[in-house]
């Protein structure tokens, strides 16, 4: 009776969940279409399914995480689309963007996964215009899941997938759309979906997915692409090849992972947050509007460098302590270099770094490092970034968001 009454509130609880997500989605949907009904600026509403499985280095525990369990998803999108009729529409292949919510559903009682939803932004452009009626297109999902089972020292010591009941939600999907009338649109394709938490919490092995999906779209106030812009009319503006001066200030905080022989802690995984902070500086070649690179310069103060761990139970009260002993302040920095590739759009970007360190004291991190992350421009070059920073390309060392300026130099003719 017990497990069945648990599953029973479970399950209406998760139904309140959904309920408050499809009305902070309808709400989110018409604050973002309010301003757009009375210019008639083009918009679509869509509904997505898609069938897929975790990929096997989902470690969820049962067997280990040998095998994976089956999903589906229910996807449901609020969009705003380009006009047609401006030369950045025509370059950057007519881009939309939008909010969503993400409902997966595992049909599988093996593994007790919970009952997640994610709330996102979705950004999307098509890539190449087969004919009048095909074409291929991209889009990219950055949200943020709710609800996800999670890492338990007692009750779940072999879930070393997510080590917090909320993470982040990040998805790429490449779809073929079919052109089925003037309203609407039939996308068919493939979707890799990650869920972690950056470190944030550890363990953070993270799940992902893999699924084919199929989805309807309606579009609102719909327009046709402007002749004037395939016939090129429209010309973009003379480009002029640039040097861009990047320079940023970061600060995050981490949780790590710790060997537990002889020290008296009950699980690998303390909760003890570190302070890291950082300075990079980037000397980027922007030599076509779409792409920019170049090398890059990161310093970091990362406070759980050697740092070391205890736990002890008072033999009174029975209460268990952590106790941390932060380790020397000079080996808690550490200096690298990388080299940092940036696909730029109108207002963002996406950029990718893989670099080493040169300067490095830490025993638990490598040296070989990576940096993925999203460029936000607030006001004229002042702009924010929300990434990750991993290590030996397997492995979140910490979620991140940063503040930075882009000093620009204009090369002479």
């Amino acid at each position: 009776m017990p497990s069945k009454y648990n599953m029973y509130m479970n399950r209406c609880i998760a139904f309140k969940r959904i309920k408050l997500l499809f009305l902070s989605f309808f709400v989110c949907s018409c604050a973002l279409a309010g301003d757009t009904i009375k210019t008639k600026r083009p918009q679509f509403i869509s509904a997505q399914f898609s069938e897929g499985f975790l990929l096997p280095n989902s470690k969820i525990g049962g067997d280990g995480g040998s095998k994976t369990p089956a999903y589906s998803a229910l996807t449901l999108k609020y969009g705003l689309s380009a006009r047609g009729d401006r030369w950045q529409d025509a370059l950057y292949g007519m881009p939309y963007k939008g909010i969503g919510v993400y409902l997966p559903y595992f049909p599988s009682d093996k593994y007790d996964l919970g009952d997640p939803f994610s709330v996102f932004l979705f950004q999307g452009a098509r890539l190449k215009q087969f004919s009048p009626h095909w074409s291929l297109h991209y889009e990219i999902n950055l949200g943020v899941a709710f609800g996800w089972q999670h890492y338990d020292v007692y009750e779940r010591p072999r879930f070393m997938a997510l080590g917090s009941s909320t993470n982040i939600h990040l998805a790429g999907n490449w779809y073929l759309k079919w052109k089925l009338s003037r309203h609407w649109d039939l996308h068919v394709g493939v979707s890799i979906t990650h869920f972690s938490n950056g470190a944030l919490r550890t363990p953070n092995n993270g799940i992902n997915k893999a699924s084919a999906f199929i989805e309807m779209a309606y579009k609102i106030h719909p327009v046709e692409e402007k002749k004037i812009l395939t016939e090129g009319v429209y010309t973009p503006p003379a480009f002029h090849k640039n040097t861009a001066h990047d320079l940023a200030f970061m600060f995050t905080t981490r949780t790590v992972k710790v060997d537990t022989i002889g020290t008296g802690l009950r699980s690998k995984y303390p909760k003890h947050r570190f302070k890291v902070a950082g300075l990079s500086y980037s000397y980027m070649f922007h030599n076509t509007r779409r792409f920019m690179f170049g090398p890059s310069l990161e310093a970091v103060y990362d406070e759980s460098v050697r740092a070391e761990f205890r736990g002890e139970h008072d033999p009174i009260s029975g209460q268990y302590s952590e106790y941390i002993k932060l380790g020397k302040f000079s080996d808690r920095f550490s200096v690298g270099v990388s080299l940092k590739g940036e696909l730029t759009m109108p207002g963002y970007s996406i950029f990718a770094n893989l670099g080493y360190d040169v300067l490095h004291k830490d025993k638990i991190d490598k040296r070989l490092y990576q940096i993925y992350g999203l460029k936000v421009y607030l006001f004229n070059d002042l702009y924010a970034t929300f990434g990750v920073r991993s290590t030996n390309l397997t492995r979140s060392r910490y979620l991140y968001l940063n503040v930075g300026y882009t000093f620009r130099h204009f090369r002479k003719k």
